[in-house]
């Protein structure tokens, strides 16, 4: 059943009634209204501009790389004086046997560490890594 009940229907109908006649609003003023709808507003899109980007390559400079050239550890030292050629420093060629100076050997020569170019003669590199009396 309706809250207004017979007499409240009758009722608010003579007050609309009664606005309508004497050309005053149909509305009491204690209503609320609702806000008002905004009209909607069309916006068309705006078309749209490609833009190409070039594509930058760093530039590179080629580099030319020279390759030394490789010497073997088997070729021989060129001979100065009367050096030994299979060894650096100065190993005399005819001064008989040399040994290292840290080792056990009996001479009559001796030497220190020494680059081994090639063969071995005086068996100063027992590990052939190209090193004597290392």
């Amino acid at each position: 059943m309706n809250w207004l009940g017979p007499a409240g229907i009758v009722g608010a109908g003579a007050v609309l009634a009664t606005m309508v006649a004497s050309g005053g609003s149909t509305v009491p003023e204690t209503a609320v209204l609702p806000a008002p709808v905004p009209k909607a507003v069309e916006i068309a899109p705006k078309p749209v501009e490609a833009v190409v980007v070039p594509k930058i390559m760093p530039s590179i400079p080629k580099v030319e790389r020279s390759v030394a050239p490789v010497v073997p550890v088997t070729q021989a030292k060129p001979t100065t004086s009367n050096c030994h050629p299979s060894y650096s420093g100065c190993l005399k060629m005819n001064a008989g046997d040399y040994d290292c100076s840290s080792g056990s050997g009996n001479g009559p020569n001796y030497t220190g560490a020494v680059e081994v170019y090639g063969s071995d003669p005086f068996d100063l590199d027992r590990d052939n890594d190209g090193w004597g009396c290392e």
